[in-house]
């Protein structure tokens, strides 16, 4: 039986992309089923001509034979440049712009860029292609320091919504529609708003209302979803913000699915600023791409199509019964219903905040015990830790994981992360802004201490990681409490840059 994927909710893979069995495909592309630019690439490579061209290794006959060995012959001889038959990716009209046909075809976008500057330069150059200096942009402070760069780059003014966040773990939770529509009848001529969704932790906002709010007020929607580019393949994972009308989507393709590390991928819902975010991407990425990289997202892409709902059903059944099994044994793990309300709509279950109290330590101390069991985990907070499981993990491996966190719970000594607790709490100040960004950026500057940089600009950004919000942006006067807090990380003999008037 053919079922509609438009059945998947918030998946507009949607109007074209029909579920049979487990396989996905486009019944307007008849050739939706291949990946262009690999095999581009393998064809290429049949050809074995002579290279007299970048890049100098020459097909990794000039590499270290470690590396070489390691690699293998192959892979190094498909770390090509841009040669005829391979396209330009600063302008596609070969191999890449079929490929990125296939991925917009697959999301559901009117155009889809691939970025192998990570996803960072997808958000910049939509900044930089709706904003110009002095324009407003709505955007939570927790949002990634690459969209404090596209402020810096673009002269536009940020104006920062108020986020809820939850005690403990301490992690935001979002902004609520309520805050969104004060601030935007405060600033009724703002241009851009800025979403995150998901947040680090898999929280997901009320996206589909903040995008409706922002809509009807004008705004363009660009929407961080950095670490949701498995969103919309399954029923039990958040919607896709694509679907939910976000007009700009960033989704890093290898954080979560089958692309190398630094590919990504930017969607547009509509395709009148295709040009002009073109034309931006050129100013931001670099003019000698990895076509590893890009291979890597076309592979990506036809790996989600032909195997991405079944591989994410079987991820998430096997994550809600290592979500039982660690409840059962004393470490819960962060859940919907924990988050849920005014600002958060809900979480993705694959990713697994587990707070530290279960550990009776610091999340740094549980991650620091974890990696010498042999689990690495994707950030250690203060008061929490987080892993990531994606299809790429079997049984055998997630049981060596519930293993490993039931021992730490047992063997962790209690009381030893509370110095690290202390150290930080959700900043929710609101440094006085007494110029953009950019101006900040640009105006003379000096490395002071930080008793000397009480009241003065600064011109630098400080967004510490974990949790990643920023704490001070340039153009931010350092008050007493930015200082106080900046000296939990710093030490009070740390040092700040300041604009140098």
């Amino acid at each position: 039986m053919t079922t509609p994927a438009s059945s998947i909710p918030g998946s507009e893979v949607g109007k074209n992309i029909l579920q049979k069995g487990d396989v996905c495909y486009n019944k307007t592309v008849k050739t939706q089923g291949r990946a262009p630019l690999w095999e581009a690439l393998l064809n290429y490579r049949r050809r074995r001509l002579n290279s007299w061209h970048t890049p100098g290794h020459k097909n990794g006959a000039y590499t270290w034979p470690g590396w070489r060995q390691t690699l293998g012959e192959e892979t190094l001889a498909l770390d090509l440049t841009e040669v005829p038959g391979l396209d330009n990716l600063a302008c596609p009209a070969g191999a890449i712009r079929k490929a990125q046909e296939k991925a917009a075809a697959f999301y559901g976008a009117a155009r889809t860029f691939f970025l192998v500057n990570g996803a960072s330069s997808g958000l910049m150059a939509v900044i930089m292609a709706t904003c110009r200096p002095g324009d407003e942009v709505i955007l939570p402070r927790y949002a990634h320091r690459a969209v404090f760069s596209g402020l810096i780059l673009s002269g536009a003014r940020p104006v920062y919504l108020p986020e809820e966040w939850l005690a403990s773990p301490v992690v935001p939770l979002g902004v609520t529609p309520a805050a969104l529509a004060r601030t935007l009848k405060d600033h009724p001529r703002a241009r851009l708003l800025i979403l995150v969704h998901p947040t680090y932790e898999g929280i997901v906002p009320r996206t589909r209302e903040l995008i409706d709010l922002a809509h009807a007020h004008g705004l363009a929607v660009l929407v961080d979803a950095a670490h949701g580019a498995h969103f919309g393949l399954e029923p039990r994972l958040p919607p896709a913000p694509l679907a939910l009308g976000g007009d700009y989507v960033v989704q890093s393709t290898h954080k979560t699915m089958g692309a190398l590390t630094q590919a990504a991928m930017l969607h547009l819902r509509q395709g009148e600023a295709a040009e002009t975010v073109a034309a931006s991407l050129n100013l931001i990425q670099t003019t000698s791409p990895s076509y590893l990289l890009l291979a890597s997202l076309d592979t990506s892409r036809l790996l989600a199509e032909e195997r991405g709902r079944r591989d994410w059903s079987r991820t998430v059944d096997r994550v809600l019964q290592l979500r039982q099994k660690l409840a059962a044994a004393g470490i819960p793990c962060l859940e919907s219903e924990d988050v849920r309300g005014a600002a958060a709509a809900g979480l993705d279950v694959t990713r697994l905040v587990i707070p530290a109290t279960a550990f009776g330590t610091g999340g740094i101390e549980a991650a620091a015990y974890l990696r010498r069991a042999g689990q690495e985990v994707e950030l250690a907070g203060p008061d929490y830790i987080l892993l990531i499981i994606t299809p790429g993990d079997g049984w055998d491996k997630i049981a060596s994981l519930f293993q490993a966190l039931v021992r730490a719970a047992k063997v962790l000594p209690a009381g030893g992360g509370e110095q690290g607790k202390r150290l930080f709490h959700p900043w929710t100040g609101r440094p006085r802004q007494v110029l953009t960004p950019r101006e900040a950026w640009l105006a003379p500057r000096r490395e002071v201490s930080l008793k000397e940089a009480r009241d003065r600009i600064c011109a630098e950004l400080i967004a510490p990681c974990p949790p990643g919000t920023a704490l001070v942006v340039p153009g931010e006067v350092l008050d007493e409490g930015v200082l106080t807090v900046l000296a939990s990380f710093r030490g009070e003999e740390g040092r700040v840059w300041i604009v140098d008037h």
